[in-house]
């Protein structure tokens, strides 16, 4: 059992988990889009949970000169991919699945950094030797930006924000030193599907000396060009860490957290891949920088903020994205969230109902409790595509 808590995981946990995947509920499985389809897995024809998507991402293999080719990782589906697309329907299907994955765990872990800038912690995952690191833009902020990043045994490297896509959440950090480093690869085909089993990992509240990066199992729920979406728990310290496949590649990053923190989304691979070379040229891109003729996408307000129940009522503040609405409101973690509009708030469900009615760039009230005492702020809110 020590071993297992030295990895980050519990095997008692891993079970739990894959067991409640087995018996959750078939009606709340259809309410949210998921439809029972037939499957192959290791040449055994058996019906299995699906979810299913509209959108589609291409899966065309990628090729680009500026991208350290040990930073890339292809493979040969016919061969190489785990046929892990399904539920785990026997004892035996979990067992290999924990195998899988606990084999990959140490690597991963190895490559997963804490990235501390200013008071505000986040995660991230080196993908080369030479020191090339994937987060979010919300973690690091702008370009030029002086980071620490904590490894794994606690050493500690300065890096800099070399190119920031505030649009896609998406940055690159460069380690100053010149490794090499441990590393995982960036997938270049057979990228995360709805159905596929991920892992996410990342140091939840941020770096602890007492523990390894915090390893969580999932499935992919849902894609678009630009958002993977999960089930993968996470919280607040995670933002910027590693999405994994079961094939020893980076398939996403964690950008920010649903209504619950069960349902969390993530930015593909992909957008690092496409935009590999302009985010290693200091280019700092928003939401004004595409001049082109396609259609802008769906966007919805965004407040900034990560957070859970608060005991009696109200939500209390985890996280605050760096350089986000709240932030530049003047709102600070540890602030318990009463009022929205004058309207009472008695759970973060109903924080997210409130913030639902309002679009991008509306003006908010919010009114928290810090200290035993009420503040009311005014809170311009941003905008994240659906």
């Amino acid at each position: 059992m020590k071993s297992y808590r030295n990895r980050g995981i519990e095997l008692c946990s891993f079970l739990i988990v894959l067991t409640f995947l087995l018996v959750v509920d078939q009606s709340s499985i259809l309410a949210q889009g998921i439809s029972d389809l037939g499957s192959q897995s290791r040449g055994i024809s058996r019906t299995a949970m699906k979810i299913t998507t509209e959108a589609k991402v291409s899966d065309d293999d990628y090729s680009n000169d500026q991208i350290p080719k040990q930073a890339l990782k292809q493979i040969d589906p016919d061969k190489d991919r785990i046929p892990f697309d399904d539920l785990p329907l026997s004892a035996e299907d979990l067992k290999v699945l924990e195998e899988a994955t606990t084999e990959l765990i140490p690597d991963y872990q190895a490559a997963t950094v804490n990235i501390q800038v200013g008071g505000g912690q986040g995660s991230g995952v080196v993908i080369s030797p030479e020191g090339h690191i994937l987060t979010a833009a919300h973690v690091v902020g702008k370009v030029g930006n002086s980071v620490v990043i904590v490894f794994t045994d606690g050493r500690r490297h300065r890096a800099t924000v070399v190119g920031v896509d505030v649009r896609a959440d998406a940055a690159i950090v460069r380690l100053d030193g010149k490794g090499p480093y441990k590393f995982i690869p960036m997938a270049t085909n057979e990228f995360a599907k709805p159905g596929r089993w991920v892992v996410a990992i990342g140091h939840p509240n941020g770096y602890e000396t007492s523990r390894l990066p915090v390893v969580r199992l999932g499935r992919t729920l849902s894609i678009t060009p630009r958002t993977i979406q999960t089930d993968c728990s996470l919280v607040g310290g995670d933002s910027g860490g590693p999405l994994f496949d079961l094939n020893g590649r980076v398939v996403g990053i964690h950008s920010r957290i649903g209504v619950s923190n069960s349902i969390n989304y993530h930015v593909p691979v992909q957008v690092y891949l496409n935009d590999w070379e302009e985010l290693n040229e200091g280019d700092t891109r928003d939401e004004d920088s595409d001049n082109n003729s396609k259609p802008a996408p769906p966007r919805k307000a965004y407040l900034g903020i990560r957070g859970r129940d608060a005991t009696g009522t109200g939500c209390i503040i985890t996280e605050v994205s760096p350089n986000g609405p709240a932030e530049d409101a003047g709102i600070k973690p540890g602030d318990i969230i009463t009022k929205c509009d004058g309207k009472n708030v008695k759970n973060f469900g109903e924080l997210v109902a409130a913030l639902k009615a309002n679009q991008p760039d509306d003006e908010i009230k919010i009114t928290v409790r810090r200290n035993n005492t009420l503040k009311e702020f005014t809170v311009k809110l941003g905008a994240t595509e659906l």
